[in-house]
Parts: structure tokens; C-alpha cells; sequence
């Protein structure tokens, strides 16, 4: 992973950053990061897609550029904020990716923009407990916030000290997150999760496939812990770029 700056931003867009050149099938693929991680881990991703999406990493407010703004609030302040940013991109086409507690914010987006003019392809989500279970995924996180600060980063004491206020305000946006029963989704929904995750096991992970009446396909990702980095980090943008073909 890795956290260098993007050499341009998205016009007309605050969190919305792209990390390779619009694509002739206009596919745009929006990635919502772990607790208090940015976009800056999905640059990597933009080659590895190349045609096939634009990909967008997540930039929330209280990190990278944008660390002098607050939090946000609540998950449906951010849900709503990305839908207009799509709208004032031109995107109408959207498949989503959401890792840790990203996939809460994933999730809800497939929910949302199924109400809009936007056509979503499919939804991958990755290391994460089914909806009804988001509540309870990190409660287990309150005194263990640095496991969510990728490993090569652990051993510098500052750039930690900096992630953890932000860490812990993602986490209690997902514990404070209620599921809302409702009408399925209708696409394909892919669910990663890493062989060497301590967390969750594909049998907690199974039941993500009521939230959908498309296919469903559960993938392992060889040498992936919790946050599946490092190396494994480029072999879960390969299988969600397998995903959407």
C-alpha cells in the first residue's frame, strides 16, 4: 500500500479521486477504505485495472487532504455525499468495493443508488461480517485500534498517534449503524476475505448472500490477513478486476 498524493483530483469532486484515466465503457470503480484509511491505498489499483474502470479511492473527510475537516456523522451524511459527487461526475455506471468497515458504506451505496439513475454493475466487499452483523463487527476494536494501521506503518509512533482519533470515529459510525430489512439488491455480489484472518471465517461470511438476488461467489485471497496487505494487497485488486469482467 501506499499513501502518496494523487497528481490530480477529480473535478467537481471533494472525496472521489481517481487513480487511472476514465474508461470507453465509462465504468467507474468507487473503493471505500478500512477505518481511517484514505484513497491514497487504491493508487496501486489504477494500473491493474487499466480499461476496465476508472477507479475512485474514498477520500472522507478528518484524513489525507482533507484531515482539518471533521468526521462525518453518520454513514447516510457520507452515502449521500458520494451519490451527488457521482452525479456531478457523470457517472452512470458504478461498481463498488468495500473493505472492513468500508463495506458497511458500500453496501448502503448499492441500496441508495439503486434509487437513482445509476446502473450498479456489482458489489465486492471484503473482510466483513454480513449487514445484519455490521453493529457488532468491530466491537471487539476499542482497545486494539492500531490492528486497523497497515503493519509497515505500525512501528512510526507520530504517523499512528495521527490515524487513531480517526480510526475510532469510523468504527463508531459502523457500531452505531442500524440494518434496515428491505428489498434485495439485484447484482452480482462477490465476498473476499483473507486466508490468514483471524476475525472472520467464510462460514461467519456465508450469509451475506440473502442480501442479494444476483450470484453470489465467496474468494479466498492466499497470504491476506484482516486488512489483506501487503502482497496480497495487489491479488485482491486482481480478484475484484476478475469480478467485474
Amino acid at each position: 500500500m501506499t499513501m502518496n498524493q494523487p497528481t490530480a483530483a477529480p473535478k467537481n469532486s471533494r472525496s472521489l479521486v481517481a487513480w487511472n484515466e476514465p474508461t470507453k465503457g465509462g465504468l467507474a470503480l468507487v473503493c471505500v477504505p478500512w477505518a481511517g484509511a484514505g484513497a491514497a491505498p487504491f493508487r496501486p489499483w489504477g494500473p491493474v485495472f487499466g480499461a476496465v474502470a476508472t477507479v475512485y479511492g474514498l477520500r472522507l473527510a478528518g484524513r489525507e487532504s482533507r484531515r482539518a475537516e471533521p468526521p462525518a456523522a453518520t454513514i447516510a451524511e457520507i452515502v449521500d455525499a458520494v451519490v451527488a459527487e457521482l452525479a456531478d461526475l457523470g457517472v452512470t455506471r458504478v461498481a463498488l468495493f468495500g473493505q472492513c468497515s468500508g463495506a458497511v458504506l458500500a453496501f448502503e451505496l448499492a441500496r441508495t443508488l439503486a434509487g437513482h439513475d445509476v446502473e450498479v454493475t456489482h458489489l465486492v466487499v471484503a473482510s466483513q461480517l454480513p449487514p445484519p452483523d455490521f453493529a457488532t463487527a468491530d466491537a471487539w476494536a476499542g482497545e486494539n485500534l492500531t490492528e486497523y494501521v497497515p503493519a509497515e506503518f505500525r512501528e512510526e509512533p507520530d504517523f499512528v498517534q495521527l490515524l487513531l482519533p480517526i480510526i475510532a470515529a469510523d468504527i463508531g459510525l459502523v457500531s452505531a449503524y442500524a440494518y434496515r430489512p428491505g428489498a434485495a439488491l439485484e447484482i452480482p455480489l462477490t465476498v473476499v476475505y483473507g486466508a490468514h484472518d483471524d476475525q472472520i471465517s467464510r462460514t461467519a461470511i456465508d450469509a451475506w448472500r440473502l442480501e442479494t438476488t444476483g450470484p453470489t461467489t465467496f474468494y479466498e485471497i492466499a497470504g491476506g490477513d484482516h486488512l489483506i496487505g501487503g502482497e496480497a494487497w495487489l491479488k485482491l485488486a486482481e480478484t475484484v478486476r476478475a469480478a467485474l469482467k
